[in-house]
């Protein structure tokens, strides 16, 4: 359907509550496995381990898509490319529900990440192609708000879900809730057109153009896309650790049940909430006032990493329940909340190839996902408890923080990236 002369400048908030809605039901799937930790160890017969190792087939699966997903999101459709894998997703959810194999729900979680792996390079793409420069950062803190919003939302039902009904009957949920998004991007999901006067000059590309990319070859060599992306694997190295591992740790460190950890696990994504709207007004405000891309996007990541890395220190030593709900509280949030600047530095660094940019970027995420889950399953059996993981997750953050200050130079990638 062609929107000439037909839609005006407010679609393109259509454009941000749809992007919203998958990002939020895409979470509320990758969550959902975490709160049935104990009745799938019970079904298939694992440990801590072979619970990672399934957390980390899906994780596999994101990172075998991202890349490639960017590479098709800078040159087809962007409806086309994300309504499909929300359909395929939906399908092998309901899927997931259904098997007694260990080897067939292994297939299956890594279909799902196959899947799942282009929602964050499409969510990306819309932002770009739908808002104005000034308001990009916002918009994109907006829809990735879906993300702790799933687990906020997502703790205390699928707890009580998978107590009443049972784990697979709550992953047939998902899957329908999931086709049932599938059917609202089929409906009311436009491809903006740069006909549009809202709409930036990097528009969805028709099928037959050849845009003006920047080779991958050199994004892969960029000293700034690279900084970044390693401090994306670090961001996302914290977050599949608290969607895995957050219930699994207060049931098994401090004999809590499942219905007690629903409401204990809101806490850090209500933090995150608030903190990733601050970042993202607070980022849009520097870039306005400086112009520069290092003060408004590179700064805010690494000095909220070098908070998270420190708030999660007391965690090593053992705490009481309460005093690590607020210290992992606090360490999540602040982790959570540069979520936006990272895609903001795609869009504005490497604007003409930002779908590639952010494949690879959501590449290294996506690893992150392969990693944490199997290393913290494999240090909490290995050491009996979770101080080990902490460490690890500590100096993962702090290397990235490293990592960004001494690296991430985006005026020297746009004087690259412009020529």
């Amino acid at each position: 359907m062609h929107l000439r002369g037909r839609m005006n400048s407010r679609y393109r908030f259509v454009i941000l509550g749809l992007s919203f809605l998958v990002v939020l039901i895409n979470y509320f799937d990758r969550a959902v496995i975490s709160y049935a930790v104990t009745p799938i160890s019970e079904d298939f017969g694992w440990g801590n381990t072979g619970f990672g190792l399934a957390m980390s087939m899906f994780a596999l699966g994101t990172v075998a898509a991202n890349g490639f997903s960017g590479w098709l999101l800078d040159r087809r459709s962007v409806k086309r490319v994300w309504t499909i894998s929300i359909f395929f997703w939906s399908v092998v959810m309901l899927l997931l529900g259904a098997v007694h194999v260990v080897g067939l729900f292994l297939l299956l979680r890594f279909l799902l990440g196959i899947g799942e792996g282009a929602t964050f390079p499409a969510m990306n793409r819309s932002m770009v192609n739908w808002m104005r420069p000034e308001e990009l950062s916002r918009a994109t803190s907006i829809t990735l708000l879906g993300v702790p919003m799933a687990m906020l939302l997502g703790s205390p039902i699928f707890a009580t879900l998978i107590t009443d009904i049972g784990w697979r009957w709550t992953f047939f949920a998902l899957g329908v809730l999931g086709a049932a998004v599938g059917v609202a991007m089929v409906v009311w999901y436009r491809d903006a057109t740069p006909s549009e006067p809202h709409v930036p000059d990097e528009a969805d590309h028709p099928d037959d153009a050849e845009p003006d990319l920047i080779p991958t070859r050199e994004l892969l060599r960029d000293p700034t896309l690279l900084a970044t992306s390693w401090s994306f694997f670090a961001f996302g190295y914290v977050l599949f650790f608290a969607i895995t591992w957050i219930p699994g740790y207060f049931e098994q460190t401090y004999d809590l049940d499942l219905t007690q950890i629903g409401w204990f696990a809101t806490l850090p994504w209500a933090l995150a909430i608030v903190l990733m709207l601050i970042a993202g007004w607070l980022s849009d405000r520097l870039m306005k006032r400086s112009g520069r891309i290092r003060i408004a996007r590179v700064h805010i990541i690494w000095i909220a990493q070098l908070i998270a890395a420190l708030l999660f220190v007391p965690l090593l030593f053992d705490p009481s329940s309460g005093v690590a709900v607020v210290f992992l509280s606090l360490a999540i949030g602040f982790s959570m909340m540069p979520n936006s600047p990272y895609y903001a530095i795609c869009n504005e660094v490497f604007a003409r190839s930002s779908g590639a940019a952010t494949g690879i970027m959501v590449t290294f995420f996506s690893v992150s996902g392969i990693v944490s889950p199997l290393l913290t399953g494999w240090l909490s059996d290995i050491f009996g408890g979770f101080a080990a993981a902490f460490g690890a997750l500590i100096a993962v953050v702090g290397s990235a923080v490293l990592g960004m200050v001494l690296f991430a130079h985006p005026d020297r990638s746009l004087a690259l990236t412009d020529r």
